[in-house]
């Protein structure tokens, strides 16, 4: 029908014309999106759709096999441990223990960790996250999911989704595409801390497990995550008078263990995790390192060598060491053989870096079947541990050389193959960023506290208030998703924004990268900090580590980098890598450096970040953005939108002109 067809039908007089033709345009649009695709619009509740359950997508995986629709419901709501549950005989299933100290916490369907996600490649996971949580936000990230094809459900706040609000429910529909250990998390604030978290596990088909002759059972995960005795919202912007600083009370392993108070020597009746093996059989271990502190954890199982056959999901050539250390969103594989005594031995988890000097740990045991409950050797302490071969040591001075005899740095182990176009001499992008903190008391404290000016900060200890920066940016989050919403794209840092902020400089940092080209990330620790070993993490990608180093703890300048690529680039002239092995998360040396590259050949908006949380929410964090709308999906029908709301005082004459 015309418009002028319209407007004589219902004889519109000439001043609402301007109405009628938004009212129309807005109808026409709302019929003819051209971002949806009939084929993107998914609906678990289809019936022509066949959903199986966990039970059934938890299976052993075949070749050629058909991909399952596995689907789940995650329920998030405030919660305690050692709670009402744990006192009634039907409430054992959902009785949280922690470390036997009550607290809130807000977990998923009232377990820690949440429930286990374990499926085949290319099964395509179907998750109902429901908000139960008053007054909360809520988005759930998959740690090592690739997410290509399905980049709105990677779980990021203003990046790829707006939070989900209270009452409401989100469902997160991908395919999954690259196998591994990963993890799902809270990317909220510091919610990951209270209990959103759990473990995600994608299994290959034999044809495509490189080490599917090397263990007999896949069965065993070891979760660690950082606790403390309140809620982390506590913890921010972070107290000063009475215990201040974000470190952990203590530390958990699969959601279990003791706690003794320090100044009582008191200890809980916590339970701790037992593994059970039998003797001559070979497990391979998937280690999940959860932590949102600044510490770092070192695992060892006592009498038993570890064969390291896979990093965040990226399969290696097996490398044997006797610890682990991981930082948080980290993860390693490993074969144990249980070949020693039939007897029950310790899994000792040792916080380290910045907090060693609190010298918490945990215990689990590894019981062989037929051997006692408890260890027959003395309870491990803190400084019960072995000078012996550690993977991803606090060391970083042999990571460029072949000399493993005592620590095994992350780039020292072999992938069992690479893409040729990555070792290439010169990548086609080249993004030096430094990270470092922003002291407001050694910069003059009228900027923190100024009459109608509110900078965000975090007080590690006491004295010192802090903004993280990253690229010299301290990232803030835009209003809306940059994924999907270009109402959004406002808060994008301008050129040449260093020129004229005020420090620190606040804007949402964006790199535009073009698709499919090799882009190389050189990140250092420029003004380090004693004791802090930063962990940062790529959402959407698998990177390869080429090169990582240490300046002895020291500042590090802008021409100690530019020598650190000189020697990059002429190890790449003489062809000294041997297929550099791939992570998604990485661990700096303090006051040191790593050198990576990816092929950006998964379109989309991803976020690079420390994942230390307090780090990264007050602006440890940018964005990379790959490729342009035309290589990205359509958005899904119907999927929500958020921004700011200011109209104008008066919204009727201005927007209809009356």
């Amino acid at each position: 029908m015309a418009l002028l067809d319209f407007l004589r039908i219902f004889q519109i007089t000439e001043k609402f014309y301007p109405f009628c033709i938004i009212l129309l345009f807005h109808t026409q649009l709302s019929y003819s999106n051209p971002y949806w695709d009939p084929a993107n619009d998914h609906s678990a509740n289809s019936s022509s759709i066949k959903l199986s359950t966990p039970e059934e997508c938890a299976r052993e995986c075949q070749d050629n096999e058909e991909p399952k629709n596995c689907y789940y419901t995650f329920h998030i709501e405030f919660y305690t441990t050692q709670g009402p549950a744990c006192d009634v005989e039907t409430g054992k299933d959902q009785c949280i223990q922690g470390d036997g100290v009550e607290k809130t916490l807000i977990p998923i369907n009232r377990q820690l960790p949440g429930p286990l996600i374990k499926t085949c490649l290319n099964d395509r996971i179907i998750v109902d996250v429901e908000n139960a949580a008053t007054g909360m936000e809520v988005t759930i990230h998959w740690h090592g999911i690739f997410q290509n094809g399905f980049q709105y459900y990677d779980g990021v706040p203003y990046v790829t989704q707006c939070p989900i609000a209270s009452s409401s429910t989100f469902r997160y529909d991908y395919v999954v595409k690259n196998s591994g250990t990963h993890w799902y998390h809270s990317h909220i604030w510091t919610h990951l801390l209270d209990g959103q978290y759990g473990p995600l596990i994608i299994q290959d088909p034999p044809s495509k497990n490189p080490h599917r002759d090397l263990y007999d059972k896949d069965e065993i995960i070891i979760f660690l995550s950082d606790w403390m005795h309140e809620l982390s919202l506590e913890r921010y912007p972070g107290w000063i008078r009475h215990s201040p600083g974000q470190l952990p009370k203590n530390i958990l392993i699969n959601g279990l263990g003791n706690y003794t108070d320090p100044v009582t020597g008191q200890t809980t009746n916590g339970s701790l995790t037992e593994y059970t093996v039998k003797k001559g059989e070979r497990h391979r271990i998937r280690l999940i390192n959860s932590f949102t502190t600044v510490c770092v954890a070192e695992l060892r199982i006592e009498g038993h060598e570890l064969v390291i056959i896979a990093q965040d999901g990226a399969n290696v050539k097996p490398k044997t060491v006797d610890k682990i250390i991981s930082a948080a969103g980290e993860r390693v594989d490993f074969i144990l053989t249980a070949n020693q005594s039939v007897d029950s031995y310790w899994i000792q988890v040792r916080g380290v870096g910045a907090c060693a000097s609190s010298q918490i740990q945990q215990l689990a045991i590894l019981r062989y079947d037929g051997g006692p409950t408890i260890p027959t050797t003395p309870l491990l302490t803190y400084n019960d541990t072995v000078n012996s071969v550690t993977y991803n040591s606090l060391n970083g001075t042999e990571c460029n050389t072949n000399n493993t005899q005592s620590s095994v740095c992350v780039n020292q182990v072999e992938a069992f193959d690479i893409d040729p176009d990555l070792l290439k001499v010169e990548p086609d992008e080249r993004h030096i960023l430094p990270f470092w903190f922003f002291v407001y008391n050694q910069n003059g404290d009228k900027k923190l506290f100024k009459s109608n000016n509110y900078p965000r900060y975090f007080s590690p200890a006491a004295g010192f208030e802090v903004a993280a920066t990253f690229n010299n940016i301290s990232y803030v989050e835009p209003s809306a998703p940059l994924l999907s919403q270009r109402s959004s794209r406002q808060t994008i840092c301008k050129e040449n924004v260093q020129n004229d902020c005020t420090e620190p400089c606040t804007c949402s940092d964006v790199i535009n990268s073009k698709l499919n080209n090799i882009v190389e990330l050189v990140i250092y620790d420029e003004v380090p900090l004693p004791g802090l070993y930063h962990p940062f993490h790529l959402h959407g990608y698998e990177f390869r580590v080429f090169s990582m180093g240490d300046f002895g703890g020291r500042n590090i300048s802008r021409s100690d980098i530019e020598g650190v690529i000189d020697q990059h680039t002429q190890r790449l002239k003489n062809g000294e890598y041997s297929n550099p092995p791939g992570k998604d998360t990485i661990k700096l040396i303090n006051g040191g450096y790593a050198i990576i590259r990816f092929k950006a050949n998964n379109p989309g908006w991803w976020l690079l970040h420390c994942h230390f949380t307090w780090h990264h929410i007050t602006g440890m964090e940018l964005v990379i953005h790959v490729g342009d709308k035309s290589d990205l999906p359509p958005v899904p029908r119907g999927f929500p939108v958020c921004n700011n709301w200011r109209p104008a005082v008066d919204t009727l004459k201005d927007f209809y002109n009356l």
